[in-house]
């Protein structure tokens, strides 16, 4: 009974912790265009990029403890996968960088 109860409260974790790292790079690539001064778009994404991965830190580890043995394995898994799928979102969200449809005839 207990072990089920601690798979759901990791299971609940690791969702929370995608949901909310998600919600704030995705909030930080949108505040960010490029229509303002570089100085400014980078003091938004050395804010809120770090943050998200340290969000999504969390959750990677709760779910590569599932399949991956050894400690170290799973801290640089975790901190990898991080800090990649962070950047990604950020940029995804990015305003400029989404793809237009094209206009014409």
């Amino acid at each position: 009974m207990f072990d089920a109860l601690m798979g759901i409260a990791c299971f609940v974790t690791a969702v929370v912790s995608f949901l909310y790292g998600t919600r704030i790079a995705w909030a930080c690539g949108k505040k960010c265009h490029f229509k303002e001064k570089p100085e400014n778009r980078f003091h938004t994404l050395s804010e809120s990029i770090p943050a998200a991965a340290v969000v999504y830190f969390f959750g990677f580890v709760i779910l590569f403890n599932l399949f991956i043995d050894g400690f170290l394995a799973i801290l640089v898994s975790a901190l990898t996968s991080s800090i990649l799928l962070s950047g990604f979102v950020v940029s995804m969200t990015m305003p400029e960088l989404k793809r237009k449809p094209p206009s014409g005839p």
